[in-house]
């Protein structure tokens, strides 16, 4: 964090559109500038060295270019959750919607919020690119599901040459993207090691743990709570009154709850704790699709238990070895 949040006195809200980025720094007043390096150089140079609090929305990528020259003017960022803005501004019931708008709502929020707003920091390149592996990975997964849908189909006889032609093309890129992830992650020490880990739980396997590192970096820095709720496998109350409803599992990052569903059915078909830990919860009657949550829940856990457990003991050898 380069300026302390109880230091910021100002804040600049930042409206990012593919061609344009509108700027409003508190006043009604807003200036619109081209998405493009020199051009946001200039309109951001008068806020250099002050204690001035960026705050833009994550759009897509768009936004990259502004971070970049945030981060070399030394202005502290943060980049906002575009549904937490959408319900900051409904929280008021505005309805209406420009650039200008938007930059002013922005910084609003900035100001509402800014003892509390994380700083955005640079993703590290490796991290960055098992991303977009990863999430390549699964769009290609995602076709090929598709197209394996399609061939069933009555009516796809007559092209059905052609969509067994694709998905042969959709495995070789698929298989290429697995031993590229692998290479990527056996090159880093730190990947390495958190991979090594997630492999040991049951039921994680080769696609589960890149997933696990690609959406959930934060493993090993969250407690128990925090990462069932990232996994979407937290049971949230859902109580009023007198009113005692069933918890259910919501929310959370949604590439990973698919994922732990595939690893707990392989964990419970297995020889280990999890397998006993699922058949004891069948003998007391709960329901399938209950017990199986509680060992999705128990795999992410134990994966971030032995993660941090990992970091811990590599930080007290590393100063030793040095």
């Amino acid at each position: 964090m380069t300026t302390e949040a109880a230091e910021i006195q100002s804040i600049l809200g930042l409206d990012v559109s593919r061609d344009t980025v509108t700027l409003c720094d508190g006043r009604r007043h807003t200036v619109t500038v081209a998405n493009e390096a020199d051009a946001l150089r200039a309109a951001l140079q008068p806020y250099q060295g002050t204690t001035t609090l960026a705050v833009c929305e994550a759009t897509g990528g768009y936004e990259d270019i502004l971070l970049g020259v945030l981060l070399e003017l030394a202005i502290p960022a943060h980049r906002a959750d575009p549904a937490k803005i959408k319900a900051y501004i409904a929280s008021f019931g505005k309805r209406a919607k420009n650039d200008p708008i938007d930059a002013r709502w922005l910084s609003r929020y900035g100001c509402d919020r800014a003892t509390t707003l994380p700083r955005w920091q640079p993703a590290d390149p490796t991290q960055q690119k098992l991303e977009l592996l990863v999430a390549r990975r699964l769009d290609l997964v995602a076709m090929r599901v598709q197209e394996q849908n399609r061939l069933k189909a009555p009516r796809s006889r007559l092209i059905a040459d052609n969509i067994r032609d694709h998905l042969a093309e959709l495995e070789r890129h698929i298989e290429a993207l697995n031993a590229e992830i692998d290479t990527l992650i056996g090159e880093s020490r730190d990947l390495a090691l958190r991979a090594q880990q997630l492999r040991s739980v049951p039921g994680v396997g080769p696609v589960l743990a890149p997933l696990l590192l690609a959406v959930i970096p934060e493993l090993g820095t969250l407690n128990r709570r925090q990462v069932a709720s990232l996994a979407g496998v937290a049971p949230h109350p859902k109580d009023s009154g007198k009113a005692n409803w069933h918890r259910s599992t919501t929310g959370g990052r949604r590439q990973i709850r698919p994922a732990l569903f595939i690893a707990a059915l392989a964990a419970c078909r297995g020889d280990n704790p999890l397998a006993v830990a699922y058949k004891a919860l069948l003998k007391a009657a709960k329901p399938k699709r209950v017990a199986l949550t509680a060992i999705m829940r128990k795999i992410i856990t134990i994966a971030n238990a032995r993660v941090r457990d990992a970091l811990r003991q590599q930080n007290e050898i590393m100063p030793i070895n040095a």
